[in-house]
This record gives C-alpha cells, structure tokens and sequence, in this order.
C-alpha cells in the first residue's frame, strides 16, 4: 500500500461514526485516535479538504433529489420525524394477568424506573404504549383511560361504546387511537389531542385478533382480518373504500396481532407510507402488502422450531426485521427493502426441549399463544440483547449487529423469558422466572431485583405499526 493510499484509509476511518455503548468499542475507538502520518500533512490536509468537499455537494444533490421527489400516492403511516422520548419513557412497564377461579379477570400493570423502584401500579386490559413512550392506555368499560407513564396517574377517561372485547391500535405520531370491538364488530376512532371519541362505524369482521392500521391524520383507516377492509375517514364519519378478497395476512386461520402482539407488534408499515409488512408467528412467513393497490406482493419464510418460538422486532428506521427464535437461540436478518433473507447465524445454544412450547398451551402461564419478547434492540441500532425463553437457560446473550458478533453472556446460569431496553439506552430489564424483574445496566452491572406481582408475562413497549 503506498502513503496515498493510506492517507485515503486514515481520512475514511475518521469520518465513518463510530456506533455503540459498550465497552466493546473501546478497541475501535483507540484505533481511531491513532497518529496521521507526518511524512506528507500537506497532502494530508488536502485530502481531507477534497473529500469533505464532495460529501458537501453529494450531500446537497441528494438533497435536490429528495424535495424533488413525488411522495407516493394513498395512505401514510410512518413517521415523518424521529419519535422524541418522552417523560417517563425509560421506566418499564410489565403486564401481570389477574384470574377467579381460573377465568381472566385483568390485567395489572406494574412501572420500574432505571434505578429498581416501582413507580405505580394500574388495574387495566388491553393496554398500549405511546410511541413516545410517556403514556399508557388501557380499554375499561365504556371508555379508554389515559396514565403517565412516570408514575400511573390517571391524566383522562375517554368515553367509548361498550366493548366487550377490544383490538386496540395507536396511530405512529400517537395523535389517534382506534379499536375494534365485538357484539357487534364496531370500528371505533378517538383523537387523543382534542379527547375525545370522532367516528365510528360497523365492520362487520369478527374482532378476536383483527389488528387496525391508522394512517396518516387517520385518513385511511385498515382493520386486517380475513380480508382487510380499507375505510376513509373525511373528520366526521367513515366510508368503507375497499374490501380485499382471498389471500391477504391471515395465517393457519390466525391473523397477525390480537393476542399473538404480546410484547411487540408482528408487523410495520415502512417509510413509503404504503407497504405493510407482517410476520406470522405459526409458519414463520413474512408479508408484504400494499396497502394502496390492497394486495400481497412478496413473501418469504424462515425455518422455525415450533410456532409461537420466534420474536420479530423491527429496527428503528424500519429496514430490517430481526428474528429471534427464542428456544434454539437462532437469528434470522430479513432486509425490507430487498425483501430478502440476508443473514440466518445462531446467537445462542438454548438447551430446552424442543416440545417446550406445548407447556404454554396446557399449562395456565399468561403467555400462552402469544409471541415472546425475546430480543431486544438498543436505540442506537448497534445492539442486540437476546435471552432463550423457555426454561432455557443462557442468560442475556449481547451481540454486536454490525458484524452479528456475540460480544458477551450476562448471569449465564440463569433463564429468561422477556427483555426490554428503556429509551436511552442505558438500562436493560429482563423478565426471570418467579415474576421477578432485574434491572441492569449496559456494563453488566445489576442495579436491582424486583417482585411483581403473579402471572407477569410482558413488557408494554411503545407502538409503531
């Protein structure tokens, strides 16, 4: 390698970020700070001041380009800014299902801020999370109670028609909330910034498990069932655009979201506004969807264990979903832009039967028939916590995603059936058995156990469909 072509690696390695929080980087980061060669600085100089040339004018082309673009006609739902945390977005929330003589009863909802302590405690169903993560929101009879998510003071109570059972869903800039409700199926649509309820109207969909969709000023509106109806929403009242006939989302008869959402959303609507993605958690398949011409347009499948084994969590910027499967510890990287498996690597060897799953259909646990949190993915997008679930134990197995590098295995002796990492990335909590929640920070270190309350099962994370 001769000096220019050096100087051009040393000029590239400084301007290319350096991502993560870990001691991991420190390696990395000391690379960086080492000496320039002092043979030729002029040259140095030069190269330095060319190169931060063309990424200024790459930059405003691109810039050009962007505003010159025509956006995609039909529905929006991604987000048009990145999502602000809000107040209390770093406390956990944890769902601990109550019953009476074996029939369901409710939820409690139990907070943890970063340092262990519990911050409030709310009597709930079918609760959600702002994208923000300041709020919570729970479905009680003939309304929608508003809590801070700092310390679970009721802040609202909106007043809803009867729902006896409800599929409640968050627009992505948290201004609306919509829910389908059974007996009979109603579509209802309220706008939390002014209060109250605005619209509503018969789907004629059965409930259990129908996900709802909202766009953009909730200008469309899709409730995904056996087919998926498209309403229009003119601020008033709802017009039933389209409905969708044969193949759409549903899988084995299970459609995406309801009670198999537990812990995360399966599925995301992707930057251009009109593509849905959806993960099925019996057959492990994936599903694009547009959402303008209403057809699926490409699927892909992955290799899984048994049903109900794999955690898909999407990366911030909506451009790869990660699947996690919690018995086997296997990892599976779908890229949504290419629509492609580009990655399938083992994260972790989870020694747990692998009949195990079949426990949590016989067995009373809370989580039964419902996807497991599993996996995790730090804000910076560098970081991947994953535990095995199961009884299996391993701990909290941390994995670098540039390079999919396990970097370490925290409290390996230990089994772990949920992870959750609060909005600054600072502290990771993991659900254990005997409903008991550590809290730990990103170095290892743990800052405290807690005990909830009986049956607890899953995190309440922000909601971005």
């Amino acid at each position: 390698m001769n000096h220019e072509d050096a100087l051009r690696g040393d000029v590239h390695d400084a301007l290319d970020p350096i991502t993560g929080s870990t001691p991991d980087l420190i390696p990395g980061i000391v690379r960086r700070l080492r000496p320039v060669s002092r043979r030729r600085p002029l040259v140095a100089i030069g190269q330095v001041a060319a190169v931060l040339g063309i990424g200024l004018v790459v930059a405003a082309v691109a810039f050009s380009l962007h505003r010159s673009r025509v956006a995609p006609p039909g529905v929006t739902t991604a987000p048009t800014t990145p999502i602000i945390a809000g107040p209390g977005a770093n406390n956990a929330w944890l769902t601990s299902q109550q019953s009476s003589n074996n029939a369901y009863t409710g939820d409690i909802v139990t907070g943890v801020d970063p340092s262990g302590h519990v911050v409030g405690q709310i009597n709930a169903r079918d609760e959600l999370r702002s994208p923000d993560g300041s709020h919570l929101y729970a479905l009680v009879d003939g309304g929608l109670d508003v809590y801070s998510a700092v310390d679970a003071h009721k802040e609202q109570t909106i007043q809803l028609e009867p729902i006896t059972y409800g599929q409640p869903m968050l627009s992505t800039d948290g201004h609306y909330f919509a829910v389908v409700g059974n007996t009979p199926s109603t579509l209802q649509l309220v706008d939390l910034l002014a209060g109250r309820a605005v619209a509503s109207t018969n789907v004629g969909l059965p409930a259990f498990g129908v996900p709802v969709i909202i766009g953009e000023r909730a200008q469309h509106v899709y409730v995904v069932g056996s087919t998926i109806a498209k309403f229009a929403f003119d601020g008033t009242r709802f017009r039933l655009e389209q409905n969708t006939t044969g193949h759409t989302l549903a899988c084995d008869g299970l459609v995406v979201g309801g009670a198999n959402s537990a812990g995360g959303l399966p599925f995301r609507v992707l930057a251009d506004g009109r593509t849905l993605v959806a993960f099925c958690p019996v057959d492990g398949r994936v599903t694009w969807f547009d959402l303008v011409a209403m057809q699926v347009t490409h699927e892909v499948q992955i290799g899984q264990r048994n049903p109900f084994w794999v955690s898909p969590v999407f990366s911030d910027d909506g451009k790869t979903l990660y699947l996690h499967e919690g018995g086997t510890g296997a990892l599976h990287v779908i890229d949504l832009m290419q629509r492609k498996i580009v990655m399938s690597t083992k994260v972790a060897s989870a020694g747990t039967n692998p009949l195990a799953w079949l426990r949590s259909l016989l067995v009373t646990d809370a989580d039964a028939g419902g996807i497991p949190r599993t996996v995790a993915l730090s804000p910076d997008g560098a970081w991947l916590y994953a535990v095995g679930a199961f009884g299996a134990r391993g701990g909290l197995t941390i994995v670098h995603l540039p390079d999919l590098a396990v970097k370490g295995r925290w409290l390996p002796d230990v089994s772990f059936e949920s992870v959750w990492i609060s909005a600054d990335g600072g502290t990771i909590y993991l659900l254990g058995p005997g409903d008991q929640l550590r809290v730990l920070r990103t170095d290892g270190s743990q800052v405290a156990k807690v005990t909830l309350p009986a049956n607890s099962w899953g995190f309440i994370v922000p909601t971005i469909p």
